[in-house]
């Protein structure tokens, strides 16, 4: 069995995508570096850019989605049943596709993803053996540290480039399993994954709020795809679409209290609701 693993890059530390990279590559056939048009690119490419890695460059940020396809076509391409897709701030365990693979026994699996341990937050995802068992359906799995079979992607359409970057390892999973496909998490895998924006830990009236405090641009991609989902899926997607709605409001109405660049943040929240409400989905989008 052929296995590829893939990770796209966006002005990445090199420091911790070394160590990302010298993780992964011993564990797979072939190592795939999609960039989406890094400032620092010559850096990196001088460190890794000999005859070991694939590299595919894109003269501008492309989003997740177009370089996730990307790593799909190329794996598929070079006959790759399975590839481990990763963020370039994520770094695996010893022999994590080894012990990923002896669960993927099943045609109608498509994803087994390991559990996240989020550095940001403080024992964000620890949970006892009781809580979990060792290996479970799951409704998501986010890309990163995700092993996929390339040809369960290919079959239900590729990833959706319109969402550009948020809501897209969400959107995926849920056509998957519409689509009859299985996804996996194995609790005795674990991915120490760091989110390229930390936490942030403010007080909001009585109560203490941790929440990530994103840039304008992404406040619209969050917004907009957020109710692209709800509209395309449903109650697949939440079980109450007004509650989801309310949420919508609330969240952001505490970091309109509590943060700067407050007029961008609204007109983009305004211009994300705007842009979510009016896309027509087409029909055979599932």
């Amino acid at each position: 069995m052929k296995v590829c693993a893939g990770i796209i890059l966006y002005n990445p530390d090199v420091e911790r995508l070394s160590k990302n990279i010298e993780a992964i590559s011993p564990q797979v056939d072939m190592l795939i570096i999609v960039d989406n048009a890094s400032t620092n690119i010559d850096e990196v490419q001088k460190r890794f850019g000999d005859e070991r890695y694939m590299w595919i460059k894109n003269d501008k940020n492309l989003g997740i989605a177009t370089a996730l396809n990307q790593l799909i076509e190329f794996a598929d391409t070079n006959g790759c049943e399975w590839i481990l897709t990763l963020d370039q701030d994520s770094i695996c365990e010893n022999n994590m596709v080894e012990r990923l693979l002896t669960v993927a026994d099943d045609d109608k699996i498509a994803m087994v993803s390991p559990l996240i341990m989020d550095r940001g937050i403080a024992d964000a995802d620890i949970r006892s053996e009781e809580q979990l068992s060792e290996v479970e359906d799951v409704r998501l799995c986010i890309t990163s540290g995700c092993l996929t079979n390339v040809k369960a992607v290919v079959d239900v359409g590729g990833f959706n480039e319109w969402l550009f970057i948020d809501e897209v390892d969400r959107e995926m999973s849920l056509r998957l399993l519409l689509n009859g496909y299985r996804l996996i998490r194995v609790n005795y895998v674990t991915l120490c994954h760091e989110y390229g924006l930390k936490t942030v830990t403010r007080k909001f009236l009585w109560k203490t709020v941790v929440y990530r405090n994103y840039a304008p641009i992404r406040v619209f991609y969050q917004t907009r795809n957020l109710i692209y989902m709800m509209r395309k899926y449903g109650r697949e997607y939440t079980p109450s679409v007004f509650r989801r709605w309310v949420r919508l409001f609330f969240a952001f109405g505490v970091k309109f209290v509590l943060e700067p660049n407050r007029i961008k943040r609204l007109k983009s929240f305004v211009r994300g609701i705007y842009a979510g409400l009016v896309y027509r989905i087409p029909k055979n989008q599932l």
